[in-house]
């Protein structure tokens, strides 16, 4: 960790001097040990609420996972995953009205064999397997940035429940007597799936992005290298 929590305050820790992971370090080091406290982040902040222990440690893993350069670079990397989430997010709308909804019955879906799983048909399936897959990867990055375990556990157990829907058509191929059309069933599954994920994953990551970047605007912390001081005149 960057800052030890102690006693309301946060101490920074240095890294090695060749380390490129980044941190957050206060704006104005005029106390030789580094000490950012509660009264400092208040009097800067005037009406805003000071950030708490867990505030800050969840920016600075944040931080350490994305490994932005600075503001610049991590507006930049806010703008790029919010396009690349935006396209894949309409990449599985149209795969999905033209695949399964328009061209469903050509691709034998009114002939795919029912869930195992409440008997739904595999419109059904197929509105479920991203749904599960949005929410899980919402979920995974909760505990992992917000060290949750229960938001892991539910996690796991949908993308459990997701995997077995998806392959499920391979199962009806394999023990049972379904056509072999069954392959293709769980193909648009597992492209919806993959796609649903990599879509939720980079819109999560532009959000949290984007609260770290409003944190350091707020609050006298900035980003730096660990063992440097941060960039003067950084671009807001």
């Amino acid at each position: 960790m960057v800052y030890d929590v102690w006693r309301g305050r946060w101490q920074l820790v240095a890294g090695d001097g060749d380390s490129e992971s980044m941190a957050l370090v206060p704006l104005d080091e005029v106390d030789e040990e580094g000490i950012l406290s509660f009264s400092d982040i208040e009097s800067y902040g005037g009406n805003s609420s000071a950030p708490t222990a867990d505030t800050l440690e969840l920016a600075e893993s944040i931080l350490q996972r994305l490994q932005p350069g600075d503001r610049h670079e991590m507006g930049q990397m806010v703008y790029q995953n919010a396009i690349a989430a935006g396209v894949l997010m309409m990449a599985v709308a149209l795969f999905w009205w033209l695949t399964v909804s328009v061209f469903g019955n050509e691709l034998g879906s009114e002939d795919a064999q029912l869930s195992l799983i409440f008997s739904m048909n595999y419109k059904w399936v197929a509105a479920l397997v991203p749904t599960l897959i949005f929410v899980a990867t919402t979920l995974m990055k909760m505990s992992r940035e917000k060290s949750q375990p229960w938001a892991g556990l539910v996690a796991g157990a949908m993308l459990i429940l997701a995997l077995f829907l998806a392959i499920e058509p391979i199962g009806h191929l394999a023990f049972g007597s379904a056509p072999a059309i069954m392959l293709l069933h769980s193909a648009r599954l597992m492209i919806l799936g993959v796609m649903v994920h990599y879509c939720a994953s980079m819109f999560l990551d532009a959000l949290l992005l984007r609260w770290v970047r409003d944190l350091l605007a707020n609050f006298p912390v900035d980003i730096s290298p660990l063992g440097g001081a941060p960039a003067e005149g950084q671009a807001e």
